[in-house]
Order: structure tokens, then C-alpha cells, then sequence
């Protein structure tokens, strides 16, 4: 028997059989039992149970439990411990998203703690105020504003950016695209903007916003008030007054889009340089010689930068694909979003999205996550093995317009070296008229047009080719895209 299984006798004699059970319990049980005593807010308890947990739990698996740990604390505003647990998970993975952005979360807690202790005065009673710099308690104002004005339902911007991010369903279209409601709670994303202004880790970065949201509304309000003027119809002070606030909202909602777009990028970019997420050369996967063609890795690699493989799954499986993104797409599964329905399948902590209604699509997503494995051993590439992978329908007359998946700047270098389009076509007609079009970045010749015939693969390197997927009048198109990271291809 392990030592683990032992449960010493009580002073009279009796054994706790809650402890016996707790010690035959495996590690993810008990994880589990913590999340449920997290979802009470019975903190104490699912600190004991997280604890337990690590005694049995995998190496590579501890880190998610002293993050968990970490969030208990956080919540009991017990932040230096917090912040104990937070530095103890990212030594053993110093690139841990989660944790990164938890640890940031804990700082800007003890930031603001600290900030908002009155120094020491003979007067206790007396109110803490705002920073002495102008231009921060300027911030810190307008900041109040905002998160003021989400709670007063007579708001009197109805359209643009703003009033969409107010709406839980157009925030989460809007930031999230192709990721449903429990797709984010998994990942513990914020889904409203209220949820967002209440986030301690994201207030910071807010603050920062503020000087460059009241620039861009003057400018905005000094344009229109310039154009009035040259067509005789000068600006009073009521109408700027009743203007300014629906101004201030809009170019806010505006800021805090990009800002998010710029957190998503680099968090990508980082993820792409951990060099423990490269996909191992060496695993089963890798052999299976999804790509049998010489030819179709040398056009990507050192030819044009793109490529194309015939038959990826068999002809037997193309029909089941295409009932499987049809049932998606009727059971209301894929989202939609700018121009097209899609839906992300998620890598999360506890496993991959299920895809049990949809075995042929599995099929197809998990040979799709064996590429890089067989690219790096083929080849000697870089590539990461987890990827960012889609379905995405177009509807007749949708399209994807020209695009570059990965920036060639620093700002926009997601991490992407190597993107893989799956055409699984209409199902109605072998020649629906669906296509692929390509051109190398450096390439001033027309598109080159890929027919996008049902069971062909597409690749392309993400940073040198521009692709685009024209409308099709009269038919309904899938395609399932998978984007790679890594190093290097």
C-alpha cells in the first residue's frame, strides 16, 4: 500500500472517512470539487481541495492548480499570497498565458490597495483623493464617468462602436469572433464591458487610454464643428455640451477594441516563441505522411509560398464532412461574425472543444493537428502543435477580402508562419465555382485562383501571401481554417 493510502487513527480510536475518500479521489476530482467550492465562494474549502489536489497531480499540471490557488486568494484580497501562488505556477511554466495575466491582475490590486491608503494624518476620517497630476486625475475622472454611465439605462448613444460593446451579445461578437458564450467563460474572458471595467488587471491599461480617448473626441468635435462653420452653421455650447459625452463614448469604445486587438496579438506573438509548444518530430502523428508530395512542401517552402495536397482525407470522408458543417451550421453552431458564420474550436486547460456530434470534422481536425508534427519532421521546422483552427461558412454572395495573416511588423506579428485552408466545398456540384486566391506579398501579378475543389488543402505561408476567398453566387461554401505558430517553417 503507498504511504498516501494510510489514514492514521484519531485520539479515540476512529478513522475520518471523508479523508479516506479525499485520498482515494484522483487529482482531477479533487480540482474539480475545488472548482465547485470556488463557484460558492467557499474559498477556504477550495483552497484544501486545490492543495490535496497537487500532491497526486502530474508535474506538468501543478501549475494550473497554484493558478487556482492564486484566484482563491485574489478573491479574498489576500493579494501578496496571491501573488506567492501566481510566481510559484509561472516557474514551472514561465510562459503560461493565464497566469501571466492573473499575475497582472494581482499587481494592479496591490497597485491600487496601496494607492488608495491615505497617508498617515491626525484627521482618519478624511476622504482619499485623486492623484495630484493633472492629467491623471483627469483620467481618473473620466474613468469614473464611463463606468458610472454603463449603469444609467437612459443612455443616449444608441448605434456605433460603444453602444454594440454594451451588448453582451455584440461584445462577445466583436471581440471574440467564432467563440460562443461557453467557449469564453472557459477561458475566463470577460463578456460584457462592465465585466471588462470591473477587471482590476485591465483598469491600468484603461487609465492609459483615457488622455488618447479625449484627443481623438476633440478632434472628432472640432472636424464637425469646421464643417458646420464652412456651411454657416456655427456650433453653440448647448449642442457641444449635448454632443461631447456620445462623442467621448464612441471614440472610448473605439480605443478599447484596438487595445484589446493589441493585447490578442501579443499574446500570440509570445505564445508563438515558448519553444515547449514546438510539435514534436518524433510522435506517431508525425509519420502518418498527410502530405505524400515532395512537390507540395517545396512550392510553400522555397517556391511561391503556396501550395496545394488533393485527397487529404479520401474520398469516403468528404460527404460526412460536409453533413457534419451542415448540422453545425442549422444547429445554429457556427457564429456569426463580419461577413461570414465560423466557429473556433478551443484549446482550454481541460481538453479540446468537443466535437463527439461531429466524428468526420474530428477526423478532419485531428489530422490537421498532426501537419506541423510532419512538417517539422520533414522539413526541420519550428512549428507549434497547437493551432488556431476554424470553420468558416460563406453564404452566396459572402466573401473574404484580401488579407495577410500575420503582419510583417513587430505590431502585428501574431506568430503565424503557416496557415492550411480545407475545402470541403458546397456538397451540391464537384465545380460550385468556390476559390482560393493567392498572391505572394512581394508578387505584383494578378491573384493566382486555386479551385476550391471538396477534400483539397490549401497552404500558404501566413506573413508572405495574401489570400482572399471570392463570394459564390449561387452556393453555400465551408472551409475549415487552421492556423499554425511557430518559430520557424
Amino acid at each position: 500500500m503507498l504511504d498516501r493510502d494510510v489514514v492514521e487513527a484519531a485520539s479515540d480510536g476512529s478513522f475520518d472517512v471523508d479523508e479516506i475518500a479525499a485520498l482515494n479521489a484522483s487529482w482531477e476530482e479533487l480540482k474539480a470539487e475545488g472548482n465547485a467550492c470556488f463557484q460558492k465562494k467557499d474559498y477556504i474549502e477550495a483552497l484544501k481541495k486545490y492543495s490535496a489536489a497537487m500532491a497526486d497531480a502530474p508535474p506538468e499540471r501543478v501549475h494550473l492548480l497554484h493558478g487556482n490557488r492564486a484566484t482563491c486568494y485574489f478573491q479574498m484580497k489576500e493579494y501578496r499570497v496571491a501573488l506567492d501562488e501566481v510566481n510559484a505556477a509561472l516557474v514551472l511554466v514561465p510562459t503560461w498565458d493565464k497566469g501571466l495575466s492573473r499575475k497582472q491582475c494581482i499587481l494592479a490590486a496591490i497597485a491600487k490597495k496601496k494607492a488608495a491608503a491615505p497617508p498617515p494624518t491626525l484627521y482618519d476620517d478624511k476622504a482619499p483623493v485623486l492623484p495630484d497630476n493633472d492629467a491623471a486625475k483627469a483620467s481618473h475622472l473620466l474613468w469614473r464617468r464611463f463606468k458610472a454611465g454603463l449603469d444609467n439605462a437612459n443612455q443616449d448613444c444608441l448605434d456605433g462602436v460603444f453602444a454594440r460593446l454594451q451588448t453582451e451579445s455584440d461584445f462577445r461578437q466583436l471581440l471574440y469572433p467564432g467563440l460562443t458564450a461557453e467557449d469564453i467563460a472557459k477561458q475566463g474572458l470577460p463578456r460584457t464591458l462592465k465585466q471588462l471595467l470591473e477587471d482590476p488587471w485591465y483598469e491600468t491599461e484603461m487609465l492609459e487610454l483615457m488622455p488618447k480617448v479625449q484627443a481623438k473626441a476633440q478632434s472628432v468635435l472640432e472636424n464637425v464643428k469646421r464643417k458646420g462653420a464652412a456651411m454657416g452653421d456655427h456650433m453653440d455650447a448647448t449642442t457641444e455640451a449635448m454632443l461631447r459625452p456620445q462623442v467621448l463614448r464612441e471614440a472610448f469604445g473605439r480605443e478599447v477594441l484596438a487595445m484589446l486587438q493589441r493585447v490578442a496579438v501579443q499574446k500570440h506573438a509570445m505564445l508563438a516563441q515558448d519553444a515547449r509548444r514546438i510539435a514534436d518530430p518524433d510522435a506517431d502523428c508525425a509519420t502518418w505522411d498527410s502530405l505524400p508530395s515532395r512537390a507540395t512542401l517545396d512550392a510553400v517552402l522555397v517556391g511561391p509560398g503556396f501550395g496545394t495536397a488533393d485527397a487529404f482525407l479520401g474520398a469516403d470522408f468528404v460527404p460526412l464532412v460536409q453533413s457534419d458543417v451542415r448540422r453545425m451550421h442549422k444547429q445554429k453552431q457556427l457564429l456569426a461574425a463580419d461577413g461570414c458564420f465560423l466557429r473556433f474550436f478551443v484549446d482550454t486547460d481541460d481538453g479540446n472543444a468537443s466535437t463527439e456530434q461531429f466524428p468526420a470534422l474530428a477526423e478532419l481536425l485531428e489530422k490537421l493537428r498532426a501537419l506541423p508534427h510532419e512538417i517539422n519532421r520533414k522539413r526541420g521546422s519550428q512549428l507549434c502543435a497547437v493551432s488556431a483552427t476554424c470553420v468558416v461558412c460563406l453564404e452566396p454572395g459572402q466573401s473574404q477580402p484580401l488579407r495577410l495573416d500575420c503582419g510583417t511588423d513587430a505590431a502585428h506579428d501574431n506568430g503565424y508562419k503557416l496557415t492550411c485552408i480545407y475545402c470541403v466545398g458546397s456538397g451540391d456540384d464537384d465545380d460550385d465555382g468556390g476559390r482560393v486566391d493567392l498572391r505572394p506579398m512581394e508578387d505584383q501579378e494578378p491573384c493566382t485562383s486555386v479551385q476550391a475543389k471538396a477534400d483539397r488543402l490549401v497552404l500558404f505561408r501566413s506573413q508572405h501571401v495574401l489570400n482572399a476567398i471570392p463570394a459564390v453566387p449561387n452556393a453555400t461554401m465551408y472551409y475549415v481554417v487552421c492556423r499554425i505558430q511557430g518559430l520557424r517553417l
